[in-house]
Parts: C-alpha cells; structure tokens; sequence
C-alpha cells in the first residue's frame, strides 16, 4: 500500500513538472515565434539537462524498487547523478541575460527565464528528495543528511564552474585534466567562494523547505 501511495505522489509531481515545462517550453516557442530571435533557445537545452538527473534517480528508484540495483551501480547511478546535478539549478543564473534584452520584451523575457528556472529548481529539488529517500533506507539519518548537504555544496560548486568557467558536466570524462586544473584554479578565486557559500546557503534553505513542505503533506518522516 505505501509503494502505491509513493507511486501516485511521485506521479502528482512529474505530471506538475512537465506542466511547467510545457509552460515554459510554449512561452520560449512563441518569443522565438513573434520575434525571430532565437538567442534564448539555449533555455530548451538547460532545461533538458535539468531533468537528467531526475530521470536518473527514477530510474534508480524503480531499480531498486524491483530489487535490481546492486551496490555497484547504486554508486555509479548517485556518480552520474550528482554530475548532472548542478544543471538543475544553474537555469538561475540564465536570469542575468535580462540585462541584455530590450525594452519591449523585458518582462516577458523576464517571466520566461523564471519559468525555466523554477522548473529546474524543482526538478533537482525532487530529484535530491528521491535519493534522500534511497540512502535513508540504507545508511540512517545522520549520515544521509549529511551526505545531502555536501551535494548541495559541490552542487553550488559546479554552478561557479558552469557560469563563470563554462564547463559542463561531460568535461568530467571529455577533459577531466583541463577540468581538475580549472577547479585547483578556482580555489584562490574570491568569486568561487562567495558564489558558492551564498548558493549554498540558498539551496540548503530550500531543500529543508522542500523536505519539510513534502513531509507534511505525505505524513513520511526521513528522520
């Protein structure tokens, strides 16, 4: 019965995400449409990567659910999963480019670019829930907790690397020498440190929100 019940509330929250991606999708489309500017096409593409590691940890959930998912490729799925996930987020920062835009489309432009952010918010919000859920069953709540708030570190980590580096998560396997020279770099950047601290501390308020939020309206404790 609770496998059923966590099925349909997973459901409920796929189908709200792919709501705000079509949304979000629909309103990109028609600026595209009505202006033939196609600049904020790379929108489709950061919320693309946004929802691979949700799609991810689904795939994990369903895997273990079927007891299919042996220690080995639980760690390698949390690797791949963890790559990807400070694509979830970095939509945010896509905020910025509204400084370039003109005055006829700015609060449209404006709106989009939230749309796209928030739906990658979520997706990497609920997708960090789902591996909650998955360690908390295997290594308790302290150490789960723990491990949840160094992602959301190296998440904030790898927005830095993402903005202002333009390094994608790939260039872990594609370049991983030019990449391990960026990040040994980054360490005496001052930027890196503020971005990172202050993005930390905004996402570790919103997964407690969002842990807390979810907890409340299923009645399931990860405590």
């Amino acid at each position: 019965m609770n496998t059923l019940v966590a099925s349909k509330r997973s459901g409920e929250g796929l189908r709200f995400l792919l709501l705000l991606s079509g949304m979000s999708m629909t309103m990109l489309v028609a600026r595209c449409l009505l202006t033939q500017d196609f600049y904020f096409k790379l929108l489709s593409w950061n919320l693309f990567l946004a929802w691979i590691p949700l799609m991810l940890v689904l795939a994990m959930r369903q895997a273990s659910e079927r007891g299919w998912l042996p220690a080995g490729a639980l760690w390698a799925g949390l690797a791949g999963w963890l790559l990807f996930l400070p694509n979830a987020p970095y939509i945010i920062t896509d905020l910025f480019h509204v400084r370039s835009v003109s005055e006829q489309t700015l609060w449209f432009d404006t709106m989009m670019i939230f749309l796209f952010a928030l739906t990658g918010l979520l997706a990497g919000l609920y997708s960090q829930l789902l591996v909650h859920r998955l360690l908390n069953e295997r290594f308790g709540r302290r150490l789960t907790w723990l491990a949840m708030l160094a992602c959301l570190v190296l998440t904030s980590f790898g927005i830095y690397l993402g903005r202002y580096g333009r390094w994608n998560s790939w260039d872990l396997v594609t370049d991983p020498l030019a990449l391990t020279t960026a990040i040994i770099t980054s360490f005496r950047d001052p930027v890196a440190l503020k971005l990172t601290l202050s993005y930390t501390f905004a996402l570790v308020v919103l997964y407690v929100g969002f842990v807390e939020y979810v907890q409340r309206h299923t009645h399931e404790s990860l405590d």
